[in-house]
């Protein structure tokens, strides 16, 4: 039952209503009004920045920027949480090329034509600083939060959008922190840490401050992402990366932070140090095609790489990657391979196979035979305008006859000559004469026989010409031998 304003106080002190808990009731219904109000202007001003900032950046700015969250972050981030912070770090801790951080960009192209509320917001937010904070004290009403690095502390609310309701005394966060009513609300995401974690960030802060020059305020806007890694980080340090770590990493395609991404890096470093053109050229590609091929077939770990993983993968795989090679591209990442096999025996990390120097040295011919063999076909060699004119132009001049069905599909070397090749058919496309297992002769005359080595796969097109020996129409793509056994267990045939 309510009570009216003249009655006595239901609490039993004597006063009068109106003079005792309405007063009470009101102040808090007006401070929970004023609540509701700003949590609804922030959430209004957020939807207005990220309009704003999606309208600036492409998909291809938009992947970028997220490569470079996750670098910077050591991937420590959970999934379920890396959407909310990413979109976070858009907003207010990545500098964009013009220099400014997103709100602060947002502040300067539309601050004018704001309502003053929420332009006055915008501009606070423009100079929130980053702090590394923990819970020191607890009430039912508020939490006392102290800044780790200067002690200065905050009373902050104790209400579900504010504070977690299982955080305990020393948890702490990095956040930015917000007045209003003389208190002040967390801004945006935050994750809150045991106290060892929260060590872990300030010895990072400690570390930047020494190694940069820059004072904390300055750190916590420019390394954000870093301090908090070091917070986050479970697993003792697991990554490290300087400003000049990550654009290496960006060069060589690790922006995803696989297991093997240090060690990639630190044998790149090692290679490259004090070295110029082409040995650095050398290394970079030969691991970033290594990396891709990697990438490709969803490979986190080297260790999770059997012998016949790494035959498929260099052999079939990194073959299928591109449309031409160049003898070079092929033997550099022989070499590369050889010398991180080495070099991660060496260093006693999670090592290569030791079979896998072996089997590139026995089978290097086969990989870069491999490579030259398409390129060798006269056609594609020549740059003609295609293999059409080149069937046509044996067509014409009586080569092949235009009553002869093609055969085409992959083919097995089986035998060579210095003027002719035989192969065996392994898989034929449909509509092709002759079946899986029979054998061909073919000319030499419009191939260099010097790259036709026995084993050698390819996959082509051929048709029976005079003297009862086929001609090579068509030739897309070369493979050593080890291949076999992975273009058999397809359920298609990749003409390339």
């Amino acid at each position: 039952m309510v009570a009216n304003r003249n009655q006595p106080c239901p609490c039993g002190s004597g006063k009068k209503y109106k003079k005792c808990c309405m007063e009470k009731t009101s102040i808090i219904d007006l401070h929970k009004r004023s609540e509701e109000k700003f949590y609804d202007q922030k959430d209004t001003l957020v939807k207005m920045i990220t309009d704003f900032i999606g309208g600036k950046i492409d998909a291809h700015v938009h992947e970028r920027l997220l490569h470079i969250f996750t670098m910077r972050s050591g991937n420590n981030i959970d999934e379920d949480a890396k959407s909310m912070m990413f979109h976070f770090f858009t907003l207010f801790m990545h500098r964009f090329d013009n220099g400014l951080r997103g709100v602060e960009w947002f502040y300067k192209d539309k601050g004018s034509k704001l309502n003053s509320n929420i332009r006055a917001m915008a501009k606070e937010w423009t100079s929130l600083p980053f702090r590394l904070v923990h819970a020191v004290e607890k009430t039912d009403e508020i939490y006392i939060f102290e800044d780790v690095i200067t002690k200065n502390t905050f009373q902050v609310p104790n209400i579900r959008e504010n504070i977690p309701e299982n955080l305990e005394i020393f948890d702490g966060t990095i956040g930015l922190l917000e007045l209003h009513n003389n208190k002040y609300y967390f801004n945006g995401v935050r994750v809150y840490m045991a106290p060892k974690h929260v060590d872990q960030a300030k010895g990072k802060i400690e570390s930047l401050m020494n190694k940069t020059g820059l004072s904390y305020e300055e750190v916590m806007i420019d390394y954000t992402l870093e301090v908090l890694a070091a917070m986050l980080n479970k697993d003792g340090n697991r990554f490290k990366f300087t400003d000049k770590d990550v654009s290496i990493l960006e060069e060589l395609g690790l922006e995803h932070l696989p297991d093997y991404a240090m060690d990639f890096l630190s044998f790149y470093k090692e290679k490259t140090v004090g070295k110029k053109g082409n040995t650095v050229r050398k290394y970079r590609e030969s691991l970033h095609d290594l990396n891709e091929v990697l990438k490709r077939n969803h490979y986190q770990c080297l260790a999770d790489i059997d012998e016949e993983g790494w035959r498929k993968l260099l052999s079939k795989e990194y073959f299928d990657m591109y449309e031409t090679m160049t003898k070079t591209q092929i033997t550099d990442l022989i070499s590369t391979i050889k010398a991180m096999s080495q070099w991660m025996k060496k260093n006693k990390k999670a090592t290569l196979l030791e079979e896998l120097t072996a089997f590139l040295k026995q089978e290097e011919s086969q990989f870069i035979n491999g490579v030259q063999l398409p390129y060798s076909f006269s056609p594609n060699r020549t740059g003609n305008v295609g293999v059409t004119f080149h069937e046509m132009a044996k067509l014409i001049t009586g080569q092949i006859s235009a009553y002869e069905e093609a055969v085409e599909g992959v083919f097995e070397i089986i035998s060579c000559n210095k003027k002719s090749f035989r192969v065996l058919g392994i898989r034929l496309t449909d509509g092709s004469v002759g079946k899986p297992g029979e054998e061909y002769t073919i000319t030499g005359a419009d191939i260099q026989m010097d790259y036709v080595e026995d084993g050698l796969i390819f996959s082509g097109k051929i048709a029976k010409g005079r003297r009862n020996i086929w001609e090579l129409l068509e030739i897309n793509k070369g493979y050593p031998r080890t291949a076999k056994e992975f273009l058999q267990e397809e359920d298609y045939v990749r003409m390339l």
